[in-house]
């Protein structure tokens, strides 16, 4: 093991309640000698995810946000097979970054080839979030020249056809994400207007939440020019892996629980059992905040 990696890991492998910046920043003077080891983290957690339990563990967390801003295309493989896990896991692995930087950091390591993203979208036993989190990395990447467009495009627009018979089908639209929404605006991310009668057809049909995707936006986006599509996905934070602190700015509120001011007792309600006026919150259920990580991994943390 490298002296350097020996130096940096302990500052990176578990939160602890201030952001490492200067291992961040050292681990980018050293990135040809860290890479390995952070791809082969990947690689481990995607063997056996169960390492991603452990409380404040993040060392993977890091090691996908560094190689992503490296382009690093190693990374790209276990990142992928990490988004075929169950929706459990995928929370236990990535927490907030599946829903932030996941699709991101795919589309950031992504080696031009894609098919592992494709089938990730199609496999309908993944997270619904994963599933995004492909459909999000294929624009992407798209977008920035890492992948071929047109491909990228028909897939998008083949996948959104058989989504729109699906709905056809069961027009259930208590899901938390429908597919159908985010194809429909990676399409206009992607300028593919070929696809516009069908986006049309499909608005039409009541299929896409008008108060998700609107159609004049649409329609106003899918013929902007290349450069200011880009540009807008950048200037909303949808663009790659730049900036690792960036990513991992409001992880101290997240990872750690401010005190809490309890009101005090009446004397005459000490003999009293207290009663809690609340559900308890155990350790495994979603956290109140809203973050959508379980609570032990968010504000339930220590």
């Amino acid at each position: 093991m490298s002296d350097i990696w020996s130096a940096l890991r302990p500052q990176l492998e578990t939160f602890t309640g201030s952001l490492p910046l200067a291992a961040l920043a050292e681990a980018d003077t050293h990135r040809d000698e860290l890479a390995p080891q952070l791809v082969a983290e990947l690689q481990r957690i995607a063997a056996d995810p169960t390492a991603a339990e452990a409380d404040g563990y993040v060392l993977h967390l890091y090691a996908m946000l560094l190689l992503a801003r490296w382009r690093d295309s190693r990374a790209y493989a276990p990142l992928t097979e990490l988004g075929h896990l169950d929706e459990a896991a995928i929370d236990a692995v990535f927490g907030q970054l599946g829903h932030a930087s996941y699709g991101r950091a795919l589309a950031s390591t992504c080696d031009g080839d894609i098919a592992p993203l494709t089938a990730l979208a199609d496999d309908a036993d993944a997270s619904a979030w994963a599933r995004s989190a492909a459909l999000e990395a294929l624009t992407l990447a798209a977008v920035e020249h890492r992948a071929p467009a047109a491909p990228v495009a028909d897939f998008l627009a083949d996948f959104g056809a058989r989504q729109a018979e699906a709905l056809r089908g069961n027009q259930d639209t208590s899901a938390d994400i429908q597919l159908l929404d985010l194809v429909v605006t990676h399409l206009a991310d992607l300028g593919a207007t070929d696809y516009l009668p069908a986006i049309h057809e499909w608005f039409a049909a009541g299929l896409v939440d008008e108060t998700f995707a609107d159609p004049a936006d649409i329609e106003a986006d899918i013929h902007r020019p290349a450069a200011e599509r880009i540009a807008a996905l950048r200037r909303v934070g949808h663009g790659l892996i730049d900036d690792v602190a960036h990513e991992i700015a409001d992880w101290p509120d997240i990872f750690h629980l401010p005190p809490v001011a309890l009101r005090p007792i009446p004397l005459g309600a000490i003999r009293e059992p207290v009663r809690r006026e609340e559900a308890k919150v155990g350790r495994n259920d979603p956290c109140p905040c809203g973050s959508g990580r379980k609570y032990k991994k968010c504000h339930g943390a220590t």
